[in-house]
């Protein structure tokens, strides 16, 4: 019955289609133009429909269109098992005996079997004749290069009250991509590896947002504007007639999609030529896949389960920005500061599991300065910022990797008049270093059980343990775990964007 439930799962997984939500626009900021890294009080085009929608009453009409590059290069190194003294001649691997591994084995004193059974390290690392090798770090995700079409409209309605904007960023290859992984031992049956959390797949997500912004004084503008949320809904109906040849299951389909949407708020505020103040709120954003199975065997029996995923989490942000101007040769010198907070400690995985406890993830504060240069036709930015991770340090039975990270971004656009039309062609840069961090694991107490430690690495072979002749298992004292991240881990990276866009305003 639980291989028939794993292959209900995953052919409804690989059936789904899923939404879209927006880490993409948080990582690279405008790729369009003027905005960069401050592109919440900064942006002069179509970007301001999701950065901050006030903005929009203020740019020029037109479309913009260009193409932007992103490559992330994130390692993550494993600590080798002989590292730690207590794995010492393979002491925390997981043993098997007589070629059967945790599923036969017993606690000693009630002859139970041990609950939620692993598999021998060495069937993961070799592999055997009816299981394929999944060796540790030998699937990481962090090496990525990704191209992007970039779309932006700006156009004004009611005789130029409000103007509406619509920016989006559309993967160009891979449409889409939602791929789940756990951060902890459970991995070790699909990758048996570690993955850039905040990275990989949700920089595949299509990135859409729509809004408007008007005036309410003089000096005041205020605006709205939504990202998609999708929620999908995916059941397959399941008849396995041999669970010991899985190609005569029988596989119905019944997939709905709902959307709905993300509002985000922002305001402007101007009161002189010289000084501009802005705040924004974005909701928070994901998209939802639902895989409900309902499987029946040809014995009669019967069960259904659910399974919930949550891609491309984006929590509830608000942020604060304002703009200083300088005349210093008689061309006007913009200096920026922007400061953002990130709710991350209500952040959901890609299995909808929240980190919690002593590893509960904490709320952030990040940091963009800049510039800007009107040298006429020619605009020139830079933008440095630093974003601290969200994560704590993993010490214990999660892997969730993720680095400080901190920036530069660079652009210049320029102005051009050609067949009584104007143009504006941009080049927008983008360098982000994510800061090497290393990280050991803690393990339970002697004396002590993963039942009282649950936060700690996870000992799956109780010291119980008995095989199926009533034999002590061999080396089953002490720590046995095939957690990937355990005895600990290293990783650091860089994240380089580069674009070009070309502009014609009405």
């Amino acid at each position: 019955m639980k291989r028939g439930a794993l292959v209900a799962a995953l052919a409804v997984t690989a059936i789904a289609r899923p939404g879209a939500a927006s880490p993409l626009f948080e990582l690279v900021g405008d790729s369009q133009g003027r905005g960069g890294l401050s592109a919440r009080i900064n942006t002069d085009g179509a970007a301001a429909a999701y950065f901050n929608p006030a903005l929009l009453i203020d740019i020029e009409p037109g479309v913009d269109l260009g193409v932007y590059f992103v490559a992330t290069e994130i390692g993550v190194t494993l600590d080798g098992r002989s590292m730690a003294a207590i794995c010492a001649g393979g002491a925390c691997d997981v043993p098997s005996v007589s070629g059967r591994g945790p599923e036969s084995f017993r606690h000693g004193g009630t002859g139970e079997p041990i609950s939620d059974p692993t598999m021998p390290t060495a069937w993961l690392e070799d592999g055997t004749a009816e299981l394929s090798a999944r060796p540790r770090q030998g699937a990481g995700s962090g090496h990525v290069k990704r191209a992007y079409q970039t779309l932006g409209l700006a156009t004004p309605i009611l005789g130029g009250k409000v103007m509406l904007g619509l920016f989006a960023m559309i993967p160009l290859g891979e449409f889409t991509t939602a791929r789940s992984f756990y951060n902890d031992e459970r991995e070790q049956y699909f990758s048996n590896s570690l993955h850039p959390e905040l990275y990989a797949d949700r920089l595949t997500a299509t990135s859409l947002a729509f809004g408007g912004g008007f005036r309410v004084h003089r000096t005041v503008s205020l605006g709205f504007t939504f990202t998609l949320s999708l929620a999908n809904r995916a059941a397959a109906p399941v008849y396995v007639s041999n669970l010991n040849d899985l190609d005569t299951t029988l596989l119905d389909s019944d997939i709905a999609v709902e959307a709905a949407v993300s509002p985000h708020f922002g305001v402007s505020w101007k009161p002189t030529d010289d000084v501009h103040a802005v705040a924004t709120v974005h909701t928070p954003q994901s998209f939802q896949i639902t895989t409900a199975f309902d499987y029946v065997l040809a014995t009669g029996q019967e069960q259904s389960t659910e399974l919930n995923f949550t891609h491309s989490y984006m929590p509830l942000t608000i942020a604060a920005a304002g703009n200083y101007r300088l005349r210093p040769t008689g061309r006007p010198l913009d200096l920026t500061a922007q400061l953002t907070w990130a709710r991350w400690s209500q952040y959901e995985d890609r299995h909808g599991e929240r980190p919690s406890g002593e590893y509960a993830w904490s709320d952030t504060i990040g940091a963009v300065v800049g510039a800007r240069w009107d040298l006429g036709p020619v605009f020139a930015w830079m933008d440095l910022n630093y974003q601290p991770s969200p994560v704590p340090p993993q010490t214990g039975r999660s892997n969730y990797v993720d680095n400080d990270r901190a920036g530069l971004a660079l652009g210049v656009d320029r102005k051009v008049r050609l067949w009584d039309s104007r143009f504006r062609v941009g080049l927008d840069l983008l360098g982000q270093v994510l800061f090497d961090r290393h990280v050991t694991k803690f393990i339970v107490p002697d004396g002590g059980t993963s039942e009282e430690y649950p936060d700690f690495v996870r000992d799956e072979v109780p010291d119980d343990a008995i095989d199926v002749l009533g034999q002590p298992v061999p080396v089953r004292e002490g720590l046995q775990t095939n957690n990937p991240g355990f005895p600990g881990f290293a990783s650091k990276g860089y994240v380089g964007g580069v674009g070009v866009h070309l502009a014609i305003d009405y």
